[in-house]
């Protein structure tokens, strides 16, 4: 039997739902995907899932409500060890790469205000969030990726966790995949950093050398942004799901 297509609706939402009457009023914007982007008709069933590894079956009971028609579901268990990418804001690019890391299964995603940003660089958070919800449709993911807020990369912090700086034109510097394999695979997360297309400034790889995060490259050929982007994310889930 064919997948159902699927609809991405807040946790919160659907842990509202009364277990004797499971009925949920739709958003505009919902109505506006079911019944114009799916061609959805009334009686029509539908997935649910709510980004955190539940899916739920449901029905399109009138224009503007579904309802759910069985129990929730656990279909998979939070993805471990968690993968980040932190990809400074770009001109052209940065939307597709957002929404191509998420088709791939990176688990968050922080955008980066580095120092030769271009002025022209928009930041547009709620465009972006529209833009992974999309995504998570569309690939069927059930664990949507976490959206961080803009901050400066001084401001970001990696914690504990191992980080990799996409660098260029450095002969010193490990491929990233050759990291990776002496990366301990653990419950806790890994980073990839991609700078700006003038890459990192004098005093951001200072400060990356101070904070010990490990420089490496995505190739032997100079990427833009977001074409690293998407290169260290494939590594990335290649890494994981090897």
């Amino acid at each position: 039997m064919a997948e159902l297509r699927r609809l991405l609706m807040a946790p919160q939402r659907l842990a509202a739902v009364e277990a004797n009457h499971p009925a949920i009023p739709l958003e505009a914007s919902e109505q506006h995907y079911l019944r114009r982007v799916l061609r959805c008709r009334v009686g029509d069933s539908i997935a649910v899932v709510d980004g955190c590894g539940s899916l739920w079956q449901a029905q399109l009971i009138s224009a503007d409500a579904l309802q759910l028609s069985g129990p929730s579901k656990q279909v998979e268990p939070a993805p471990s060890p968690r993968l980040g990418l932190g990809l400074a804001l770009i001109r052209r690019g940065f939307e597709d790469a957002l929404r191509m890391a998420c088709e791939l299964g990176v688990d968050e995603i922080q955008p980066l205000q580095a120092d030769r940003c271009t002025p022209q660089a928009e930041r547009r958070p709620e465009r972006w969030s529209t833009i992974l919800q999309e995504a998570v449709e569309q690939c069927e993911r059930l664990w949507a990726p976490a959206l961080k807020p803009v901050c400066s990369l001084d401001q970001w912090s990696g914690g504990q966790h191992p980080v990799a700086v996409g660098v260029t034109r450095r002969s010193d510097t490990p491929a990233l995949s050759d990291w990776l394999k002496g990366t301990p695979g653990s419950d806790g997360m890994v980073w990839l950093l991609v700078g700006p297309e003038g890459g990192w400034s004098d005093a951001e790889d200072q400060l990356i050398c101070s904070r010990r995060w490990q420089p490496v490259h995505l190739g032997h050929t100079i990427l833009r942004s977001s074409t690293a982007a998407v290169r260290g994310s494939v590594e990335l889930l290649r890494w994981r799901d090897g």
